[in-house]
């Protein structure tokens, strides 16, 4: 069986990128299956939400399905949309915003497994700053242009009638808000659960608006890959056996039994303490963050995909639909059905 590697360097993410590139991508089995897939991720270190694939891996579900799974960060979820369809990467994981964008932008990038609850905030360590309407005039620290967070920001202050004029925006990077506002560098921010309690570790901020309390039918991340890899001569056979341990690994992740392990997975894959991953992997289970099922039903991809022609960011006439957009035949053969 081979072997799962983990790259967690970003430079050394970028050079594996670039070999990956110049042969091909992943290895093909004899009878022409594909056994290995390298799948983006977003974050340095990874975020919360990449917690899924790093307990398939570190459970060693990969590796007892029969295929090899490089999970490799990249800066942003945008970073790695980018680099799937380039063809850098076989596939991973990004903000369902983002992935709507690139879609509309000509991408052929569809969804085979989706987060749908999102766990965006935006905190602020400022007193002044107590609700939405309060962030008028305000800097909030996002992760990049077109990036999730970033794209998250117009939701949550369209909710009490802001529109991206009433603020700023100043690019930080993902997990590296939460030392920007330790530091003071920044008073507001689009953070995470987890990144808002290693936020208050050292310094005190306190949480403005929740996306999933203003916008319930919203649909938070998807696990992309290229279209043309699901048909004949792609990888589908590796991404049925990398869904199918995904699908195992939320399982073990939802048990309240396994939440010592799981905690010290996600401590070292976000290089938070545990103490920390365990606070944050309640609140995320209390959210079914990590859904049994394929977690991208119709009304809520919809709903995203018009969030996004509703803010500007998409053009009407080429908005994604649901069939284009979404496979679920991939989970469902996963799952045996």
């Amino acid at each position: 069986m081979l072997s799962i590697k983990r790259l967690g360097a970003a430079a050394l993410a970028l050079v594996s990128l670039t070999a990956l590139a110049a042969c091909g991508g992943g290895s093909s089995s004899g009878d022409g299956g594909a056994t290995s897939l390298s799948v983006g991720v977003p974050g340095i270190p990874p975020v919360f939400v990449n917690l899924m694939a790093y307990v398939a891996e570190s459970k060693g579900y990969f590796k007892e399905g029969g295929v090899t799974v490089t999970l490799r960060p990249l800066p942003t979820g945008a970073d790695v949309g980018r680099a799937i369809q380039s063809k850098e990467l076989d596939g991973g994981v990004i903000g369902t915003s983002g992935a709507v964008a690139l879609r509309a932008s000509g991408g052929n990038v569809v969804a085979i497994l989706g987060n749908e609850n999102p766990s965006f905030l935006i905190a602020s360590s400022d007193p002044k700053v107590t609700d939405c309407a309060s962030l008028k005039g305000k800097t909030v620290a996002v992760d990049g242009a077109g990036a999730p967070k970033a794209l998250s920001v117009n939701q949550m202050i369209g909710s009490c009638g802001l529109t991206p004029a009433d603020i700023t925006t100043v690019n930080v990077g993902g997990p590296q808000s939460v030392d920007a506002m330790i530091a003071g560098q920044v008073d507001t921010a689009v953070l995470h659960p987890d990144e808002l309690a290693a936020v208050n570790e050292k310094a005190q901020a306190h949480e403005v608006v929740a996306l999933a309390k203003v916008d319930p039918t919203s649909h938070y991340t998807m696990l992309v890959t290229r279209q043309d890899e699901l048909g004949d001569g792609g990888k589908r056979p590796a991404w049925v056996k990398a869904v199918a341990a995904i699908h195992k690994a939320i399982t073990f992740i939802n048990d309240p039994a396994n939440a010592d392990e799981v905690s010290q997975i996600a401590a070292t894959m976000t290089k938070r303490s545990p103490e920390i991953s365990k606070v944050a992997l309640g609140q995320f289970v209390g959210i079914n963050f990590w859904p049994t099922d394929a977690g991208l039903t119709r009304d809520r991809v919809d709903h995203a995909v018009e969030a996004q022609v509703k803010a500007g960011n998409v053009p009407a006439d080429k908005a994604p639909t649901y069939e284009d957009f979404v496979d679920l035949t991939v989970f469902d053969e996963a799952l045996g059905k």
